[in-house]
């Protein structure tokens, strides 16, 4: 019988004992906030933002910064967005200061709360009510933390991007945002490096000089076998054979390189040696559990978005001449639907050329739609 305790996470936040690399991020990060730059965390998804931010909040209770994240992902009104910052504060506040962030949001008397009842009651009592009051409440409220308690505290507003589509709703948080970076920092999280470009304070735009922007890359590889040969060792699995082939075929993004050393993790038995078979098991059931996603990432895909994201993942180009040609794929249509795939963080344009970010997505496209022998 296998052996099914794998010490492999892929799936949600990885504990912060488990963290791969990351080191640098995180000091850079933490030098940001102590000198009260805005900071903007960008990634593709899966690349490990909510674990660092985690990490981050950690350290903070150790070195006196509060850190309150919000997940602002699908904000649909302003209203949402109370209810978002509500709820971060409810979560995140720590116990010592909980007793003070109540009063002051008691003595705002906009129905925010903390503790029990919050603004939710408040809209139910009157579904019309302007939600502005209890927003300026919430942006206001570290601030007035800082100045009363001392320290300072760090607004963590993940999956940023989606607040462009409530109208008013950046302009707001700018306000507060730039007016109190001197006992206040934030961290804008999202997958998007644009995501802070509409965003502007006196007519004039915060991203380039006013914002740090931190990129998350891949994994190294030096990171990653240490790391994986470590823990297939911890019962004595040998993954020696096949690990430079595993590594590689993970492309170092961290939630599908834990995914695919998980799998070949349960097709190893304990005492035993990985083999060639069993990486291949490992990836052809990555393939299975991955196919439901793949299917819905190209169903959202215009005809021609498809044809790039294939062309991608097979000639690694958009513009291969071959690919236009077998694909069907006009050269007008490629140029125009290349941006909105880098956009929706699905291919980039690196240094060793054009890749799909998801490389097990990139192998199923090659699986079920190959055009090349």
């Amino acid at each position: 019988m296998r052996d099914t305790a794998s010490p492999f996470e892929f799936d949600g936040p990885i504990p912060l004992d488990r963290m791969i690399d990351r080191r640098q991020e995180t000091d850079m990060i933490k030098t940001w906030t102590r000198e009260g730059r805005l900071v903007a965390l960008v990634a593709p998804r899966r690349y490990g933002k909510t674990s660092l931010i985690r990490k981050i909040a950690a350290d903070g209770k150790q070195d006196g910064l509060v850190v309150v994240t919000a997940d602002l992902f699908e904000v649909a009104s302003l209203s949402d967005l109370v209810l978002r910052l509500e709820r971060a504060w409810t979560q995140h506040t720590p116990d010592a200061l909980r007793a003070a962030a109540s009063k002051i949001l008691a003595t705002a008397r906009t129905g925010v709360s903390i503790t029990g009842a919050g603004f939710a009651v408040a809209l139910a009592d009157r579904p019309t009510a302007d939600p502005v009051p209890a927003l300026h409440t919430l942006l206001e409220l570290p601030a007035q933390l800082a100045q009363r308690e001392g320290g300072r505290i760090l607004i963590v507003l993940d999956e940023f991007k989606s607040v462009a589509g409530v109208a008013g709703a950046e302009e707001l948080i700018c306000q507060h945002v730039w007016r109190h970076r001197d006992a206040v920092s934030y961290l804008f999280s999202g997958g998007m490096p644009n995501m802070l470009s509409s965003m502007s304070h006196d007519g004039e735009p915060i991203s380039g000089r006013r914002v740090e922007t931190l990129r998350l890359d891949r994994l190294p590889t030096a990171e990653l076998h240490e790391v994986i040969k470590e823990r297939f060792a911890t019962q004595g699995r040998d993954v020696t054979s096949v690990l430079d082939r595993l590594v590689t075929m993970g492309e170092g993004h961290p939630q599908r390189t834990m995914l695919l050393a998980h799998l070949l993790w349960l097709e190893v038995r304990t005492g035993a040696r990985a083999t060639s078979d069993h990486l291949e098991a490992a990836a052809t059931a990555a393939l299975r559990q991955i196919d439901p996603e793949a299917r819905a990432t190209m169903s959202g895909l215009t005809v021609g978005q498809r044809k790039v994201l294939r062309a991608v993942a097979e000639y690694g180009t958009p513009m291969a001449a071959r690919a236009l040609r077998t694909l069907g794929l006009p050269k007008t249509t490629a140029q125009k639907a290349t941006p909105h795939l880098v956009a929706a963080g699905l291919i980039e344009d690196t240094d060793q050329g054009w890749r799909v970010i998801d490389p097990l997505l990139a192998r199923w496209i090659r699986t079920n739609y190959g055009t090349r022998a």
